[in-house]
C-alpha cells in the first residue's frame, strides 16, 4: 500500500474504511484499519474475496481471521497508515507550539524596540533641542524604527493567524470524522437508539458509578411483534420499531439512556429516588406507546394497535450487572405472562 503524505488524504482513507468497520462491528485498531484500507482500495482482490467469505459466514471478521489476513497479505509497514493520523496531529501541535514561541519572541523584540524608542524620545525632550533639525532627525529615526518593527510584527501575526486557521481546520476535520465513526459504532441504524454493544459497555459503568442514586434497568418488549411482520410485512414492522423507539427516546432524554437490546426488545438505564417513580415513568411510556397503531395508508383505518410490556429491576448492593439484567428479564417475563401491556417489578 502507498502511504499518504497529507492530512487530507489520510482523513479520506479513514472516511472510506471506517464505515465498513462500523457496519461489521470491527474494532478500530491499527491492524484492522490496515486490512480495511486495503479492502477499500481493492489492490488485493484475493484479500477482498477471503474477507467477503468471512463476513458471509460470521457477519463480522473475528480477531483470529483478521490476524490470518494481515499475515498473508500485509506487513508491519502497512500499519503506518493508521499511525500517520496521530503523527499528523502531533505535527500540527508542534507547528502551533513553534509558532506561539516565534510570536512570543517577536513580541519581546517589539517590546524592546518600544522601550528603546520611548526612552530615546524622552531623552530628546529633556535635551530641549527646540525646533532645530536635530530634534526632527531624532524623532524620524525612532518613528522609522517603530514603523519597520510594526510591519514585521504585523507580518508575523498574519502568518501565525493563517497557520492557526490551517491547524484548526485539520484538527476539526479529524475530530468530526472520528466522532461520526464513534456515533455510528454505538447507534442502532434502524431506530437511532444506542445499540446492544453500547449497552454492554454502559451498564458496567452505570452499576459502578457511586453517584447514581437508585439505579434502575427497564426492559421493554413490543407485544406480539411477530404478528406485525407476518400480517403487514417487515417494512411496517420496522415502522413499529421506529415509532416505539421514538417514544422511549423522548421520555428518557435528559434522564437516562435508551437502547435497542435486540429484535423488538429495548431497555433503559436510568436513576430514580424511589421504585414508585420508576413504575410511574414506565407506565407513562407504556400509555404513550398504547396510543400508537398501524393504519391503512389509504383509508387511515386502524388495522392494529401497538402495546409493550415492561420489566423493572432495581440495582442492589449484592448484585452484579449480570444479575441486574436477569432480574429485569424475569420481570419482563412476568409482565408478558400476566397479560402484556403492563409493568412488573422484579421481586
Amino acid at each position: 500500500m502507498e502511504q499518504n503524505s497529507s492530512f487530507a488524504q489520510s482523513a479520506t482513507c479513514l472516511k472510506q474504511a471506517v464505515p465498513f468497520m462500523v457496519k461489521y462491528q470491527i474494532p478500530l485498531s491499527p491492524m484492522n484499519y490496515a486490512i480495511w484500507y486495503c479492502y477499500v482500495l481493492g489492490k488485493e482482490p484475493e484479500l477482498n474475496q477471503k474477507l467477503d467469505e468471512i463476513l458471509m459466514e460470521h457477519g463480522t471478521c473475528p480477531p483470529e481471521n483478521a490476524k490470518a489476513l494481515f499475515d498473508e497479505f500485509l506487513s508491519e509497514q502497512d500499519l503506518a497508515l493508521f499511525h500517520e493520523m496521530s503523527d499528523l496531529v502531533k505535527g500540527t501541535l508542534n507547528t502551533v507550539e513553534q509558532e506561539i514561541s516565534n510570536t512570543l519572541n517577536c513580541s519581546e523584540e517589539f517590546s524592546a524596540v518600544l522601550s528603546e524608542c520611548h526612552v530615546g524620545l524622552h531623552q530628546l525632550k529633556k535635551q530641549n533641542l527646540g525646533t532645530g533639525p536635530e530634534i526632527y532627525d531624532g524623532v524620524l529615526s525612532y518613528v522609522s524604527k517603530l514603523t519597520q518593527e510594526s510591519i514585521v510584527m504585523q507580518h508575523n501575526a498574519l502568518c501565525f493567524q493563517k497557520k492557526l486557521e490551517v491547524a484548526y481546520s485539520e484538527i476539526k476535520q479529524l475530530q468530526e470524522t472520528l466522532t461520526d465513526a464513534q456515533t455510528k459504532a454505538s447507534t442502532d441504524k434502524l431506530t437511532g437508539l444506542l445499540n446492544r454493544g453500547k449497552f454492554d459497555d454502559d451498564i458496567i459503568k452505570f452499576c459502578d458509578d457511586p453517584s447514581q442514586f437508585q439505579k434502575v434497568l427497564i426492559f421493554i418488549d413490543i407485544d406480539h411483534f411477530k404478528q406485525f411482520n407476518d400480517e403487514f410485512g417487515h417494512q411496517r414492522g420496522d415502522d413499529v420499531l421506529r415509532k416505539v423507539a421514538q417514544k422511549l427516546q423522548s421520555h428518557s432524554e435528559g434522564q437516562g439512556a435508551a437502547y435497542r437490546y435486540g429484535g423488538e426488545e429495548f431497555c433503559i438505564l436510568i436513576s430514580f429516588s424511589s421504585i414508585s417513580e420508576a413504575v410511574g415513568f414506565s407506565n407513562r411510556i407504556r400509555e404513550d406507546i398504547a396510543k400508537l397503531s398501524i393504519k391503512d395508508k389509504e383509508t387511515c383505518e386502524v388495522l392494529k394497535h401497538i402495546s409493550a410490556s415492561f420489566g423493572i429491576a432495581l440495582y442492589g448492593k449484592e448484585m452484579t450487572w449480570h444479575s441486574l439484567v436477569e432480574c429485569a428479564d424475569k420481570a419482563l417475563y412476568l409482565a408478558k405472562s400476566h397479560g402484556r401491556n403492563r409493568v412488573e417489578v422484579a421481586g
